[in-house]
């Protein structure tokens, strides 16, 4: 089964990207960027804020652990999601548009 990663910050705007199309995760100050392969623009990068003074890299595990935790019963992997405020850790703050 194929796995995608979802993000929402907002009642009726959402993204969802096969897993496989993760090229990186780059922690920032206070925010990681997951960077996925784009057919149409070539990337798409997706802001997920933390909290001031956040360890990215403690955000950066929790995430990976998510992702390879099992079962994933639906194949869809909610790393962020603000209307329901689900987070892949509690650093977590709030989801960016892609761009």
């Amino acid at each position: 089964m194929n796995k995608f990663i979802f993000f929402q910050n907002a009642a009726n705007d959402c993204m969802v990207y096969p897993l496989r199309r993760l090229q990186s995760v780059e922690g920032k100050d206070d925010a990681l960027d997951f960077s996925f392969e784009s057919s149409a623009t070539g990337n798409d990068v997706v802001t997920v804020t933390l909290a001031d003074d956040s360890d990215e890299l403690l955000a950066m595990q929790a995430t990976a652990q998510l992702i390879n935790k099992h079962p994933h019963s639906d194949g869809i992997i909610v790393v962020a999601d603000d209307v329901n405020s689900v987070y892949a850790h509690s650093a977590m703050t709030a989801v960016g548009a892609a761009g």
